[in-house]
C-alpha cells in the first residue's frame, strides 16, 4: 500500500444467532460514525434452490456452504483496498420482497459480522481483531424468535425447529471452536457501554496510524 493510503482495521464479530452481533455493530457506528463501514455475511446467502435440506426436507441455512464465501472474500478485499462495493440485501424468507441493493463505501474501520466469519479461513485471515459475542442461550433464542416472526416472515413453529435442528448444532460445530482464538469475548447480558469503550480502545491501540489519526 501507498504510504498515503489508509490501511483499514478489520474487525470480525461472531457468535450465536441472537447474541447481539448486530446490536454491537450499530453501537460502534453510533460512536464512530462514517469512520466505520460494515459488511454482514448474512447478505451473501445463496438462493433457495442452492441450499441443502435436512432429513425432514427442511432447508438448512445454518451451514457455511449456505453462503457465497468467495464473493464475500472478494468484496472484503475491495473494501480493504478502499474500493466501493455493491451488494444485494438478502431477503431471508420474504420471497416476494423487492430486491434491495446497498452501496458500501470503504472506511478506516471495516467491521465484518456474521455466524461463520471465522470458519471461512480466507476471511479470517483478513481480520486484525476478532470478537466473540457470548450470551445466555435462552436469551439468544427469545431474541431470534421475535426477529424471525416479526421481521423475517418465519412461522414460530419453523423458527423453533430451525433453532433445535440447525442453529444450535452449527453453533457447536462452526462457531464455538473459534472462541478461544478471539481477542475479546463479550458477555452480552448487560449494559454494553464499557464493552464498546474497550473495543474502541483496542482499535486506537492496534490500528495503523492512517486509521487512528482520523478517529475522534
Amino acid at each position: 500500500m501507498s504510504l498515503n493510503k489508509i490501511e483499514p482495521f478489520v474487525i470480525g464479530i461472531t457468535g450465536l444467532s441472537g447474541s447481539g452481533k448486530s446490536f454491537y455493530v450499530n453501537l460502534l457506528k453510533e460512536k464512530l460514525g462514517n469512520h466505520v463501514c460494515v459488511v454482514g455475511f448474512d447478505d451473501y446467502y445463496k438462493s433457495l434452490d442452492q441450499q441443502i435440506t435436512d432429513e425432514n426436507g427442511e432447508t438448512n441455512y445454518d451451514l457455511p456452504s449456505a453462503l457465497y464465501q468467495d464473493k464475500f472474500h472478494e468484496d472484503l478485499l475491495k473494501l480493504i483496498d478502499y474500493q466501493t462495493v455493491e451488494i444485494k440485501k438478502y431477503q431471508f424468507e420474504n420471497y416476494d420482497a423487492p430486491e434491495v441493493t446497498e452501496i458500501i463505501k470503504p472506511a478506516p474501520i471495516l467491521v465484518v459480522e456474521g455466524l461463520f466469519v471465522l470458519d471461512c479461513q480466507p476471511v479470517n485471515n483478513l481480520l486484525n481483531f476478532r470478537i466473540f459475542m457470548d450470551c445466555n442461550l435462552e436469551l439468544c433464542f427469545s431474541r431470534r424468535l421475535l426477529r424471525d416472526v416479526t421481521q423475517r416472515n418465519i412461522p414460530e413453529i419453523k423458527s423453533r425447529y430451525q433453532w433445535t435442528n440447525h442453529v444450535l448444532p452449527a453453533f457447536e460445530k462452526f462457531i464455538v471452536p473459534y472462541k478461544e482464538s478471539c481477542n475479546l469475548v463479550i458477555e452480552n447480558n448487560g449494559i454494553p457501554d464499557e464493552n464498546i469503550e474497550a473495543i474502541i480502545a483496542k482499535i486506537k491501540l492496534l490500528a495503523h496510524p492512517s486509521v487512528t489519526n482520523r478517529l475522534p
